[in-house]
C-alpha cells in the first residue's frame, strides 16, 4: 500500500491532467497484474482549470495577500505547492471589490444572526468558515443573501484536539488552503453540461469564490467593526471575532478557463459463479486536487490492495457466486462526474443489477473507524468487524466502533442511492475532516510519516474491504437484511410522526399498518433455513431485487427524491436526509397526497415480493 501510494501521490494530478493520467495507468497495471481483466473507459468532458486569483485590502493601510502555499522544510512534496493556484472549480470569474463581513459557517442561520445584529450582506464579500455545511451550499445560501462573492478558510476549532502544526504533526498550519467543487451536486452529481444537468435550475454557482489559508482569514478578521460575535462564532485565531463588516474595501480577482479533458474510469471484474446475479461493486477515485495522499490516494490503494486479495484466492481456486466489480473512478472532486457516468452507462446497457456499492474515499484521516451504512447492509458489515482487531486499541474493532451513520451525496456513493437506488457504504479510519484536505499538503509525508506509520490502519482497513466484499459476494441471494430496512422505516416514520408538520399527513393509519405487513413478510424470509432460501436463490433473487427496488423512483424528476429512504439534505447539501420526498413535502415543497402514495406503495409491493420468495423457498 506505501509503494502505490507513493506511486499515485508522487506529483499533483487534478482530473484531466497529464500526470492524472499517469496515475490511472499505474493504477490500471496494477490490477492487470494481479490477473484481473481490465477496461480503461475515457471520456471527454469540459472542466475549469484555474488561470489567477488575486486578493488585496484596498487604501492606504492596504495589502495584497499571498494566497499560494508555502515550501515547508522537512517535506519534500511540499516544493510544488507554490505553483499550485487555489481556486473553486465551477465558481465563475469575477472582479468584486467590496467589504468584508465575517458569517461563521454561513448557514441559513447564521446570516438570521447579522440581519438581528443589523448587519448586511448585500453586495458583500463573505467570509466564512469552511467546515459545516457543504460548501456548495454556502455559496446558495450566499447567493440568496445577495452576497457578492464568497471566501471559505480552516478554523482551527473546527478541527478538533490541538496538536503540532504539520509539518511537525497533523495539525493546521497558517499557509493551509482548502480548495474544493462549488458545482451544487446535492441538486444532481455529475457533469452539468450534460442533457439532464442542463435541466437543473441553480446547478451552478453564481458567486466568485475562492479559498484562503488562516493566514489570510487572520488579517480580514482583524480589520471587521462592530460588537463582538456569540461565543459559538468565535474560533483559535488570536483576533476579536465581530458582527460588521470591514472599513477598507477588499478587492477579490479570479480567473478560470474551461477546457475538453479526458477522464479514466478503470474496471476490473473479479467473476462469480452467476454472471447475471446482482454484482458487488468496490469503488475509490483517483483524481486529487493536488497530490491527494489521503484523499483519495489512500482510498485507492485500499480498493487495489483488496482487489489484489481477492484475485489470489480467485487464482488459488475461489470463486463467488457472484460478480465483484472494482471501479476506480475519475472527476470525483469535480462533483462526482466519473462515477455518475459510469453508473448512468451501465443502467442504459441494462447491465446485471448491483448488489451493493462499498466506497472507500479515505483510508486514515484519524484512529477511530467510521462507517456510513445503507439501511440492509450494517448487520453484515458488524459480522466482519467482530473478527478484526483495531489497531489503535487492540480490541476487536465491533466492541469499539462508534455507530453507524447513513451514507451521504458528497462522494461517489451519490450517484449509486440517487441515480440506482443500490445500498451503499462507505469506510475508512476518522469521521472528522483532517487539517491539509485538498491541500498542497495533503502528500506521501503526511500520511506515512504522520498519519499511518507503517500503514497499519490502511492495512486494516484494507482487511476489512475484502472481508466484507467476499462475504456479500458469497452470498447465493443478494445480501440485505429487510428486517433492518423494516426497522429504519419505522424508527423515521415514528420521529416524522413527532414532527409538528406531520399533521399534514392523514395517511399515518395506513403508514403503522404497512410497516407492520412488511417486518412481518421480513421475519418471515428471514427465519427460514439458509439451506431452503440458498436452494432456489435463483428464482428468489429476481423478487428481492424488485422488493428493493421498490423504494427507488427512477422517474423522480428531482434527484433528491429518487431514492425514498436517503436523499441529499435540504439545509447542509452533503449530508443526508431521510424519507426526503415525504418530508418535503410535509414542510411545503410538494403534494403530501403523492408521496405518501409512493411510499406506502414501496412497502405493499417490497412485502409483496418477499412474501413470495418466502413462499417459493418453502417448497420442497
Amino acid at each position: 500500500m506505501k509503494r502505490n501510494v507513493e506511486t499515485l501521490a508522487r506529483v499533483p494530478h487534478r482530473a484531466g491532467t497529464p500526470a492524472q493520467r499517469a496515475a490511472v495507468d499505474a493504477a490500471a497495471g496494477f490490477l492487470r497484474a494481479t490477473g484481473l481483466e481490465v477496461v480503461v473507459s475515457e471520456h471527454t468532458l469540459r472542466i475549469p482549470e484555474p488561470v489567477e486569483a488575486s486578493l488585496a485590502v484596498e487604501g492606504p493601510a492596504g495589502r495584497t495577500f499571498d494566497l499560494a502555499e508555502r515550501v515547508l522544510a522537512g517535506d519534500p512534496y511540499s516544493a510544488a505547492a507554490p505553483a499550485d493556484v487555489p481556486f473553486f472549480a465551477w465558481a465563475p470569474d469575477g472582479e468584486v471589490s467590496a467589504r468584508v463581513v465575517y458569517a461563521n459557517h454561513g448557514t441559513r442561520a447564521d446570516y438570521d444572526v447579522l440581519r438581528r445584529a443589523g448587519v448586511s450582506v448585500k453586495g458583500a464579500i463573505v467570509l466564512a468558515r469552511s467546515q459545516g455545511i457543504c460548501r456548495a451550499m454556502k455559496s446558495l445560501v450566499a447567493e440568496d443573501e445577495g452576497a457578492a462573492a464568497l471566501l471559505l478558510y480552516p478554523e482551527r476549532r473546527d478541527l478538533g484536539i490541538v496538536k503540532p502544526d504539520f509539518p511537525a504533526g497533523p495539525y493546521l498550519n497558517p499557509w493551509t488552503v482548502q480548495r474544493g467543487s462549488m458545482l451544487r451536486y446535492f441538486l444532481r452529481p455529475g457533469d452539468p453540461d450534460c442533457a439532464a444537468g442542463r435541466g437543473i435550475p441553480r446547478l451552478r454557482p453564481v458567486l466568485p469564490a475562492l479559498p484562503v489559508s488562516e493566514s489570510v482569514a487572520s488579517d480580514l478578521l482583524g480589520r471587521v467593526e462592530g460588537p463582538a460575535a456569540p461565543e459559538d462564532w468565535t474560533g483559535w485565531l488570536k483576533v476579536p471575532y465581530r458582527l460588521g463588516a470591514t472599513r477598507e474595501k477588499v478587492r477579490l480577482r479570479t480567473r478560470s478557463r474551461t477546457e475538453a479533458r479526458v477522464l479514466f474510469n478503470v474496471t476490473a471484474v473479479l467473476a462469480g459463479r452467476r454472471h447475471e446475479g446482482a454484482a458487488v461493486v468496490v469503488g475509490a477515485h483517483t483524481d486529487a486536487w493536488v497530490n491527494g495522499a489521503v484523499d483519495p490516494v489512500s482510498g485507492a490503494a485500499t480498493v487495489l490492495e483488496a482487489a489484489a486479495s481477492l484475485a489470489t484466492l480467485a487464482h488459488e481456486g475461489w470463486k463467488p457466486e457472484r460478480d465483484v466489480v472494482f471501479v476506480l473512478f475519475d472527476g470525483e472532486e469535480y462533483g462526482m462526474l466519473g462515477s455518475t457516468l459510469w453508473v448512468e452507462q451501465r443502467l442504459a446497457a441494462h447491465a446485471p443489477p448491483m448488489a451493493a456499492f462499498l466506497y472507500v474515499d479515505s483510508s486514515v484521516r484519524a484512529l477511530d473507524f467510521m462507517a456510513d451504512v445503507s439501511p440492509g447492509l450494517k448487520e453484515s458489515l458488524d459480522q466482519i468487524l467482530g473478527r478484526v482487531d483495531d489497531p489503535a486499541s487492540g480490541r476487536v474493532l465491533l466492541s469499539v466502533r462508534a455507530a453507524t451513520q447513513l451514507p451521504g451525496f458528497s462522494g461517489d456513493t451519490s450517484p449509486f442511492l440517487g441515480l440506482a437506488g443500490v445500498p451503499s457504504a462507505q469506510l475508512g479510519f476518522g469521521r472528522r475532516t483532517y487539517a491539509q484536505y485538498h491541500s498542497a499538503y495533503d502528500d506521501p509525508y503526511l500520511l506515512g510519516r504522520i498519519l499511518d506509520p507503517g500503514y497499519a490502519i490502511s492495512a486494516t482497513l484494507a482487511r476489512i474491504l475484502t472481508l466484507w466484499t467476499s462475504a456479500l459476494a458469497e452470498s447465493p441471494e443478494p445480501p440485505w437484511r429487510f428486517s433492518e430496512v423494516a426497522a429504519f422505516l419505522d424508527d423515521e416514520l415514528s420521529k416524522l410522526a413527532k414532527d409538528p408538520a406531520s399533521a399534514r399527513l392523514a395517511r399515518r393509519g395506513e403508514f403503522f399498518a404497512a410497516m407492520v405487513r412488511l417486518r412481518i413478510a421480513a421475519r418471515e424470509w428471514e427465519s427460514l433455513e439458509p439451506a431452503r432460501r440458498f436452494a432456489h436463490a435463483e428464482r428468489t433473487e429476481p423478487l428481492l431485487l424488485d422488493a428493493m427496488a421498490a423504494f427507488h423512483d427512477a422517474a423522480a424528476p428531482e434527484f433528491a427524491r429518487r431514492n425514498l429512504l436517503l436523499g441529499p439534505s435540504a439545509e447542509t447539501g452533503c449530508g443526508t436526509e431521510t424519507l426526503p420526498g415525504l418530508r418535503r413535502a410535509l414542510h411545503g415543497d410538494g403534494a403530501v397526497e403523492a408521496e405518501s402514495a409512493l411510499l406506502l406503495r414501496a412497502l405493499a409491493v417490497a412485502g409483496a415480493k418477499l412474501r413470495e420468495a418466502a413462499r417459493i423457498a418453502a417448497q420442497n
